[in-house]
């Protein structure tokens, strides 16, 4: 594409619309999760809640002496029932929408699925306020699990599609935005702690957030379309490559009006836009050589070519048949829909690398790194602490700046082989390294690593490298694959990333039990 004619995108507007759009596709979620004492506390047996919530997040995130209470069966479930109703409409919906993205419209799949997550927690947050038996408060919630979900693996699908059609940049604000979702988490969760909240007050708190920052989402996106260098890469998705540096080269040479653009739609019907441009081409740089005199004469010709492809094409049509240009131009038709089988031929090392990321990362995160008992807190309040700093905070702060160094440097770079592979299979030296710190219970492995800045210093690498190593795959994979093809890829990189999502957590329960 000629640099001359490439719009800016001025104030970083694009790049911030991405990061936006990033931050509200984990940060609901992510609030969620972080309310789990609360809906814990709605299914257990009756308490006082006000002031209890130092005492419930030390029984979730950090092992006592004192035995917790014992749970109903309801509340003994929740967790599993809650990773069940989220992990499979994950992995089947994101599976769908790399098959049917093509059928339903980018705004509809993007929009619907935020008014969805905005209704859910919106809903959410008025059943704070409402009293309702367990039973029916275990049924709602698994409901609202499955469409939240759902809809967060539509809309995480089509934005890393829609990133894929922008320079490979511009996957990074995503990636830097879900990453910040999880530090704002992490700190609410630091918070409530601190300020010894009610678990109600505090849930409402993440809800009402959740859907502010959705609403600010749903805003952003909205605005998306009317930007000029979003325009830009939009209409380049449209056109084949070729067509559209023919298109600029022309207009450069003042061939073709600013205004003038192709009728794709034609183009559909013939197989020769390639001599098409390249009549006209061939056409102007006659008509610069004889001179005014013949100017206006040679120019007809290639004026009627243009406007006979705009109306039918069939002239050029044959001759590009007789050319033999009417497979190669076939082959790069706008028309033609990509083959999900094709582009994963394509980029299957960097969907299987994002796919085992995910899967050493979710194997020990939080299964494993939650259980870890500190052993220099004694009685001291780092012992409430410990965890949401060291495990959740550490990592998601360590995930947001490897997601974020992206933009700064990108090594290893796209066409540099089986590299950036290698450095991801290296990653599974950080299981045995975080199953041999102070994990409690334990049954088989031994301590060896008993310091907390152990733990702290193999959760800073193991955190940064999941952001790096995982940005770096999202980033290539669009750029590996025709312009056309380049939307499809992301939604596939998404499914091997959900997929490792799924292993991963079937894996930490393997795991837990061999410690």
């Amino acid at each position: 594409m000629m640099p001359s004619h490439k719009p800016q995108d001025r104030y970083k507007a694009v790049w911030l619309i991405f990061f936006m759009l990033g931050l509200g596709t984990l940060l609901p979620w992510n609030f969620f999760m972080t309310a789990t004492m609360y809906f814990k506390s709605r299914l257990g047996p009756p308490q006082n809640n006000s002031g209890a919530l130092t005492e419930e997040n030390r029984d979730l995130f950090a092992t006592t002496s004192s035995p917790p209470l014992k749970p109903n069966f309801l509340n003994s479930i929740f967790n599993n029932g809650m990773t069940i109703c989220a992990m499979l409409p994950l992995l089947v919906f994101t599976c769908l929408n790399s098959f049917l993205h093509q059928r339903i419209p980018q705004a509809l799949r993007i929009l619907g699925s935020m008014v969805a997550i905005l209704l859910m927690f919106a809903l959410t947050a008025v059943l704070v306020k409402v009293d309702l038996d367990p039973i029916a408060f275990f049924t709602l919630t698994m409901i609202q699990i499955v469409i939240i979900s759902s809809s967060g693996a539509i809309l995480q699908g089509s934005l890393f599609g829609l990133a894929g059609l922008l320079p490979a940049s511009y996957t990074v604000p995503i990636m830097s935005g879900q990453g910040l979702a999880g530090i704002f988490a992490a700190v609410a969760m630091i918070f409530t702690i601190a300020s010894g909240s009610e678990l109600e007050q505090s849930a409402f708190g993440y809800f009402i957030i959740a859907c502010g920052v959705t609403v600010i989402s749903i805003l952003c996106y909205l605005v998306l379309p009317h930007l000029k260098f979003y325009q830009y890469y939009q209409q380049a998705k449209m056109e084949p490559v070729g067509e559209w540096e023919a298109k600029m080269d022309l207009i450069r040479r003042g061939m073709l009006p600013k205004s003038y653009s192709f009728d794709t739609s034609a183009l559909c019907h013939t197989s020769s836009w390639v001599v098409l441009l390249s009549s006209i081409y061939f056409c102007g740089e006659t008509e610069a050589q004889k001179g005014e005199g013949t100017s206006s004469s040679s120019q007809k010709p290639g004026t009627q070519e243009l406007e006979g492809t705009s109306v039918g094409g069939e002239n050029s049509a044959k001759s590009g048949e007789e050319g033999g240009m009417s497979k190669a131009s076939t082959k790069n038709s706008p028309c033609e829909r990509p083959s999900i089988i094709a582009i994963l031929k394509q980029i299957w090392v960097l969907a299987l690398s994002v796919c085992f990321i995910f899967i050493i990362t979710i194997c020990v995160f939080p299964s494993v790194t939650a259980e870890v008992q500190s052993t220099i807190a004694g009685t001291s309040d780092w012992k409430n602490y410990f965890i949401p700093v060291s495990c959740f905070f550490t990592f998601n702060v360590f995930d947001c700046a490897g997601r974020s160094f992206t933009t700064l440097y990108m090594w290893p770079k796209k066409d540099s082989g089986w590299q950036l592979p290698a450095l991801v299979v290296a990653r599974i030296v950080f299981v045995p390294l975080l199953m041999l710190c102070n994990v409690h219970p334990r049954k088989n492995l031994p301590v060896i690593f008993h310091h907390d800045a152990w733990f702290i210093i193999f959760m800073m690498f193991f955190a940064f490298s999941n952001g790096y190593l995982a940005s770096l795959c999202m980033c290539f994979a669009p750029k590996t694959v025709k312009p056309s093809e380049a939307e499809a890829a992301g939604t596939v990189m998404v499914f091997f990333l959900a997929l490792g999502l799924a292993l991963g957590s079937l894996s930490s329960l393997l795991l837990r039990v061999i410690v």
